[in-house]
């Protein structure tokens, strides 16, 4: 079977606990290296995976037998790695978010259109075939005319020390870390532009408290009302997503990405109550699957750089609206980090 090969840039948590395992799991997909930070990690990381290690990213780009450059390192490296990476040829899958600037998005979007080579986004709920088919009947006005979807989703823990900490590196915590994620799946399941934003925070508000917690409201071009609630601090067995039209209501319930990965969908059909429950998908498997199936021709990557561009707009105004305490037009703000971030 023909394989998308695969080079991984950073070697933290998201790479070893998730990515690793779906990338050995995937028929389509095989680990040809990966590069860290300093030659010793890469020494350590050599002899732990069996595979060439690099700690100087021009060496790892060079390297011709590279498809597909993952990229899951500190938020602010997104930009200029994915840049040299696409510029170097190879097809890309960068980690949410994308970028921390509109500017910067714009950049690496618009050069992977010249190099012509694929640029992804990881936003793995996107391919779980349950939330595809509530997308669809969402589009289909099958609940009715859309009324509100509400998306809440934790962690459970944060990072107590590190470049998270750092929100000129990072972006406000909750936000940037599962908030994002929220952001882009409201985006998605809605399919309409996004033209106002309102978001209230524990923590963040100026640009040394630590981000916890955070609501953002959104108000779509069609009417229909956006909640999505993040947090790294609140405790629970499960994940919640609400599709509010004025015929049906969908309530989904997710144990991810803590536990089991199992989502459970209830929604009422006349006097009935209804239920469906989705096994436990490995999303990220799901992810590499389509990334590499796209590298190999066989089908198109969800979300490209331009399905993910309206993400990157929405924290930008949420984190302004952070901040000021005032709702934000989307599109009005450029960047999620403030003046003295350059990306």
């Amino acid at each position: 079977m023909e394989k998308a090969r695969w080079g991984l840039v950073g070697y933290g948590e998201q790479v070893k606990k998730r990515m690793i395992p779906a990338l050995k799991q995937a028929e389509e997909a095989e680990i040809k290296a990966i590069c860290c930070s300093k030659p010793e990690r890469a020494k350590e990381v050599e002899k732990e995976q069996d595979v060439i290690c690099y700690s100087k990213l021009s060496e790892f780009l060079e390297n011709p037998e590279i498809d597909v450059v993952y990229i899951a390192t500190p938020h602010y490296l997104h930009v200029p790695q994915a840049f040299k990476a696409i510029e170097a040829g190879k097809n890309v899958l960068v980690e949410k978010p994308m970028a921390l600037s509109v500017d910067g998005a714009n950049k690496i979007i618009e050069t992977a259109r010249k190099r012509g080579v694929r640029l992804g986004v990881n936003f793995p709920l996107r391919h779980h075939p349950g939330l595809q088919e509530l997308r669809r009947e969402i589009q289909e006005e099958s609940l009715g005319e859309p009324v509100e979807i509400y998306i809440h989703l934790n962690r459970r823990h944060y990072q107590g020390e590190g470049w998270w900490r750092d929100q000129f590196h990072a972006g406000p915590m909750a936000l940037m870390d599962l908030g994002v994620q929220g952001i882009d799946l409201a985006l998605w399941l809605v399919g309409e532009r996004a033209v106002e934003v309102v978001s209230l925070g524990r923590g963040g508000k100026d640009d040394e408290s630590l981000n916890i917690a955070i609501s953002v409201s959104i108000n779509f071009e069609n009417g229909t009302q956006g909640v999505i609630f993040s947090s790294n601090l609140a405790r629970g067995d499960s994940n919640l997503i609400i599709a509010q039209g004025t015929d049906k209501q969908v309530m989904v319930e997710m144990n991810w990405p803590e536990g089991d990965g199992r989502f459970h969908f209830r929604w009422r059909e006349g006097d009935q109550e209804q239920e469906k429950e989705y096994p436990a998908y490995d999303l990220y498997q799901l992810t590499v699957q389509s990334f590499s199936r796209s590298v190999l021709g066989k089908e198109n990557y969800s979300p490209c750089g331009e399905d993910a561009f309206p993400a990157v707009e929405v924290c930008c105004s949420a984190i302004e609206s952070l901040k000021s305490q005032k709702l934000v037009k989307v599109g009005e703000v450029l960047r999620v980090t403030g003046a003295r971030y350059k990306e």
